[in-house]
């Protein structure tokens, strides 16, 4: 994926850079603010430019991730994962109109496909640009307080925490009496998962004990619509008048 964004920018060596190597990361660093981000001015940017001495650059890429506004991040995986994104949005927020001739492209491929009538969208979120940096910048902001992990597509970090806030945060959820006991200790079991891999078998526990849960969940639902059924149809009511006695 590192490669397919570099490759995108049009980095003169895309398959070359390795990020686990200081003096490439930073230089990639440097490529992407001279030549895509252009957050500082030419003059401004003569710290960045020292990739030769990690004490001077450190410093100057903790002061530009600061005014990247850039969200707290584990890993230069994930740091530059974050830079790039936000390269290309700002690569097409340039010059949009680079664009419309493949957005028309596909527009016609659409048309051509079915004719379907027009329908006037009167729900806000109809019109909402989800792709747009201030909304991605607040999904990050909210992330970092309900403490959700970092994904690099910000859609699948939102859905994250749409699930905490429906699990934890809902009225319904604050109804629930509180879980107590000892947690589970997957991960000391004596049940192995994976056997030829150690390092996969963590992992599978845990996609294991989400399956559980989901099926947990479905069971409740199976029983929550066959207690309506039976309210349906444990008492019906009898119209006598259309009844007959006799031939």
């Amino acid at each position: 994926m590192i490669k397919l964004k570099l490759e995108a920018l049009e980095h003169p060596a895309p398959s070359s850079v390795d990020i686990n190597d200081r003096k490439v990361f930073a230089s990639t660093i440097l490529w992407l603010e001279d030549q895509k981000i252009r957050q500082y001015k030419i003059e401004d940017r003569e710290d960045l430019r020292l990739v030769d001495q990690p004490d001077i650059w450190e410093q100057a890429y903790d002061n530009y991730k600061t005014d990247l506004c850039m969200p707290q991040f584990c890993t230069p995986l994930e740091e530059i994962t974050w830079l790039l994104g936000y390269a290309i949005r700002l690569e097409f927020l340039d010059s949009p109109e680079n664009y419309k001739a493949i957005n028309s492209i596909e527009v016609s491929k659409q048309q051509n496909k079915s004719v379907t009538p027009s329908i006037k969208a009167e729900n806000f979120f109809d019109n909402m640009d989800f792709n747009h940096k201030d909304f991605i910048a607040g999904i990050r902001s909210m992330a970092n307080k309900l403490k959700v992990p970092h994904h690099p597509n910000h859609l699948v970090q939102l859905e994250a925490i749409a699930r905490i806030v429906h699990e934890r945060l809902s009225p319904s959820a604050q109804n629930r009496q509180a879980i107590t006991g000892t947690p589970f200790p997957f991960e000391k079991g004596n049940d192995v998962v994976v056997t030829d891999d150690s390092a996969l078998d963590y992992p599978v526990r845990i996609l294991r004990l989400l399956q559980i849960q989901s099926l947990r969940q479905l069971q409740t639902k199976i029983n929550e619509a066959i207690v309506a059924v039976q309210d349906l149809t444990a008492n019906p009511k009898t119209d006598t008048k259309l009844g007959k006695v006799g031939r």
